[in-house]
């Protein structure tokens, strides 16, 4: 008999099209003092890796160049029955607007066009090109996934 921890697990499959599904991505780096520090972000996910950007002055960046691991939580769900989530592992590499201006611009263009669409996207891209020199991009590659599915039970 198996256990609920492997019943409740996500297929590689599964995880793929909940990966894709999701909308915010918790972001866990560690700070100077041991404590960790969460926020949240818009992300891409390609399969292989994790993709999303942020201001180059802040603080998980701060982290990431200090310590490169991370960790990663994705979830939904309002009732124990239908909880699903991942939490991913793993190590991060920053790419910097101001070091790789067309790679940073490519990245942030990616994560866009996952989120806005017609109109609204071509402004929001537009308006990330221009803070592009002032952004990061962190690619995350994952070590470790921990999924589990509740609509399985």
């Amino acid at each position: 008999m198996s256990s609920l921890r492997e019943k409740i697990k996500m297929s590689q499959e599964e995880t793929l099209l909940f990966l894709k599904k999701q909308i915010s991505l918790q972001i866990g780096t560690i700070n100077k003092d041991g404590s960790p520090h969460l926020t949240t972000m818009w992300y891409l996910y390609d399969g292989s890796r994790f993709i999303f950007h942020t201001y180059t002055k802040s603080q998980k960046i701060i982290n990431l160049k200090r310590d490169s691991r991370i960790t990663l939580l994705t979830e939904k769900g309002s009732q124990y029955s239908d909880l699903q989530g991942i939490i991913v592992y793993g190590t991060a590499e920053i790419i910097s607007g101001k070091d790789s201006l067309e790679e940073v611009t490519r990245h942030m263009e990616a994560v866009g066009e996952k989120y806005i669409k017609g109109e609204d996207g071509t402004q929001y891209l537009e308006g990330m090109k221009l803070q592009a020199p002032k952004r990061s991009v962190v690619v995350v590659k994952p070590s470790k996934f921990i999924s589990w599915d509740h609509t399985k039970i």
